[in-house]
């Protein structure tokens, strides 16, 4: 049984952009003027890891019982506010 990555003999790599802020912080919640659209973007690298509490906070959007103690630090609001586009 071989174990380890083979490292040598590698057939595909993938690469791609991280999709992020300028303040490191993701977008998660309703984006300003488009009423029915919410975010939940701009993890970096880390999506996979934050995904079950990201999926809780739109969760809470959704049913209209929102986690008031995180929602406004994640509110895409901010970026329109501060210029935090992509970078």
């Amino acid at each position: 049984m071989r174990r380890g990555a083979d490292w040598e003999h590698r057939e595909q790599e993938w690469m791609g952009p991280r999709p992020m802020t300028t303040d490191g912080l993701p977008l998660i919640g309703p984006l300003p003027g488009h009423p029915g659209v919410v975010l939940a973007t701009g993890h970096n690298m880390l999506g996979l890891m934050l995904a079950p509490a990201t999926g809780r906070l739109v969760t809470g959007l959704l049913t209209g019982k929102p986690d008031d103690s995180l929602t406004p630090g994640f509110a895409p609001g901010r970026a329109v506010r501060r210029g935090l586009g992509p970078s």
